[in-house]
């Protein structure tokens, strides 16, 4: 029902710029104006006032995603071990910094939290399914970045970037917990335009066309592989 009113809605402006385009015409020829001329100016005029940021951003998405998109990595597994001797061997997805535990606390369908506060003031929060196995932990800071856990070590998280146009940057990395160090990112974009259906907060967020899921294709969808298998192989360790 919701698109089908923003269909409507959408139908009515054009119908609304259509009959204004013919009396600009009209009105044109009838006080000895180019009709022609006076018509396209106030055509494109009214279009642009919906679609003017299409283009622009139809030109930097295109951009951003064949030069800034990807997969990089600034560091190895094979260097990370060089610099970090014998570290690896003792990294396990499951342990938890049991010297920090706070609380616990049961969930829905019997599932469990774990709390733990870091020295630094990062909370984790280990979840449980409701068998007891260890499914994740989230990390908790300041800055509210989508962060969990993958061993005593490494952590992924998400940073997002907001550009012109609607155009949204989201950079994940694996990063080393303790220096701080960036192993890997995977860059992406978008648009911050939600699938027709959906909503939003500001009359922006309707226009359907702008929407863009991201950069990823059948030629750069190994890129995203890739980083998806240097997470699951740091997770894995220990298991």
């Amino acid at each position: 029902m919701f698109a089908i009113a923003i269909a409507l809605v959408f139908f009515l402006y054009l119908s609304i710029c259509a009959l204004l385009i013919w009396l600009v015409w009209k009105n044109a020829k009838k006080y000895g104006y180019s009709g022609k001329k006076w018509s396209v100016a106030v055509g494109l005029l009214l279009i642009g006032i919906v679609f003017w940021d299409w283009l622009p951003m139809e030109i930097l998405f295109r951009h951003k995603c064949a030069n800034n998109a990807g997969f990089f990595q600034e560091i190895t597994i094979d260097e990370w071990k060089a610099q970090n001797p014998g570290v690896w061997e003792t990294l396990s997805f499951s342990a938890l910094p049991e010297e920090y535990f706070v609380k616990e606390k049961l969930g829905r369908k019997r599932s469990k939290r774990r709390f733990y506060q870091l020295p630094d003031g990062t909370e984790l929060i280990a979840r449980y399914n409701n068998v007891g196995d260890y499914l994740s932990t989230k990390v908790l800071r300041n800055d509210g970045l989508p962060r969990y856990r993958l061993n005593q070590r490494f952590i992924w998280e998400t940073v997002w970037t907001k550009h012109y146009f609607h155009l949204r940057e989201s950079e994940e990395r694996i990063v080393d917990f303790k220096s701080g160090e960036v192993l890997a990112r995977y860059v992406d974009f978008g648009t911050n335009i939600p699938p027709i259906g959906i909503g939003g907060s500001n009359i922006g967020d309707y226009k359907f066309w702008m929407y863009k899921r991201s950069c990823v294709n059948d030629s750069t969808k190994s890129e995203k592989i890739i980083f998806k298998d240097l997470e699951n192989k740091i997770r894995d360790i220990g298991k």
